[in-house]
């Protein structure tokens, strides 16, 4: 019985200094739900984050893999003219459907929060120091799947420019 009771205290200790996890969709501004999805967890007691962007319900044979830090975006600063208070992360969404590198990385601030009357996310496109694409909207709890409707990827209409 000790030795139950002593795993048991060893597990919530160590379950309690994993940080916290948030799992969010993405919503576009007409409130219509992207396919894929992110999962992140808080590397405890940093403000370094790591996760997921989930691309199974919108047909890629891998995830991609995201990191980042706690950032907040100004509303002066953002292009799109609202304030992020949350994350700032790299995701390697490109690279994922590609099945390799690409050199385009797809840039995201997000909120943690999730509200369906404040715009919680934007993301933008970029390769070899040129944007070229941008996206935002609402965070969701509702998480896609294979029946829920979606917009396609949040990346929007981002696709890597050809190279001349």
């Amino acid at each position: 019985m000790k030795m139950k009771s002593l795993a048991v205290l060893t597990l919530c200790v160590f379950g309690c200094s994993l940080g916290h996890a948030v799992t969010f969709g993405f919503a576009s501004v007409g409130h219509g739900l992207y396919c894929n999805y992110e999962i992140l967890e808080q590397l405890s007691p940093n403000t370094v984050w790591e996760g997921l962007d989930v691309l199974s319900a919108c047909g890629a044979p891998v995830n991609a893999t995201i990191a980042g830090v706690q950032a907040t975006l100004t509303a002066a600063g953002n292009p799109a003219g609202f304030h992020v208070d949350g994350i700032q992360y790299a995701d390697n969404i490109y690279d994922a459907f590609a099945l390799g590198y690409t050199g385009a990385q797809w840039s995201v601030d997000s909120a943690l929060n999730r509200n369906s009357k404040r715009y919680g996310w934007i993301g933008f496109a970029s390769v070899s120091g040129f944007i070229f694409g941008d996206n935002y909207g609402y965070l969701s709890c509702t998480i896609p799947g294979k029946h829920s409707p979606t917009k396609g990827l949040s990346i929007g209409s981002a696709e890597i420019p050809t190279r001349k």
